[in-house]
């Protein structure tokens, strides 16, 4: 039985990555410096510690993270006043369905909080979400299972009841670590073989969801 549903935010509820990548790009442009797709895809999902690390062994101080994070951030800012923030097909649908089959939902993001309560509420999702756990609310982010386990707590449902939508592949050893069913929803990173195999389903949109509920609880 499917019990309840934990999402990833960024890439999953909403189309954010590519506004980051767009972010992330031209922070190290503006200082002289090129940051690769490959590093940009890595920091995704990834608790900050883990992305600094990333960071700092592949400029080796040329560029200073927190620095390079503010100019992305501010440049996100800056493009989601002119652009709004995109959400993900499906989204309200499968909200809609989880509402009207009694099936408790929650958030369980690496986004810190300001940001990521302020994105829920701008989209409409709050009202939907049973909890919403963040990135410093556990000892050990993504790919451990530290926040999928905490947000399972928090709606009072085995993780193994569970299904785990994600997009990124931390997100996706996350999920599995967690012992939830994991759903890969693809972004803008193509999972390997290896990867592919932790998850559950792969589907194009949110939109597909309820089928799979339906029939895994039917």
């Amino acid at each position: 039985m499917i019990r309840g549903v934990l999402f990833d935010m960024d890439g999953v509820m909403i189309d954010s990555e590519r506004q980051s990548d767009e972010g992330w790009a031209y922070s190290a442009k503006v200082q002289g410096e090129e940051m690769p797709i490959w590093l940009m895809n890595g920091f995704k999902g990834a608790p900050r510690p883990d992305c600094v690390k990333m960071f700092d062994e592949h400029f080796k101080g040329r560029l200073e993270y927190n620095e390079t994070r503010r100019i992305r951030t501010d440049f996100v800012h800056r493009l989601r006043e002119k652009e709004g923030i995109p959400v993900k097909p499906g989204l309200k649908e499968l909200l809609d369905y989880l509402k009207s089959a009694g099936i408790p939902c929650a958030v369980a993001t690496s986004t810190e909080k300001s940001s990521a309560e302020k994105t829920l509420h701008s989209i409409g999702a709050w009202d939907y979400l049973s909890a919403v756990v963040y990135g410093d609310e556990v000892e050990h982010g993504k790919p451990h299972p530290d926040i999928f386990l905490k947000a399972a707590e928090r709606i009072h449902v085995n993780p193994r009841d569970c299904i785990v939508v994600e997009d990124s592949i931390h997100g996706i050893r996350a999920g599995h670590a967690a012992g939830a069913r994991v759903i890969h929803v693809p972004d803008t990173i193509k999972i390997k073989d290896d990867v592919r195999a932790l998850t559950w389903h792969v589907v194009d949109t949110l939109a597909e969801i309820p089928a799979l509920i339906e029939a895994e609880n039917s």
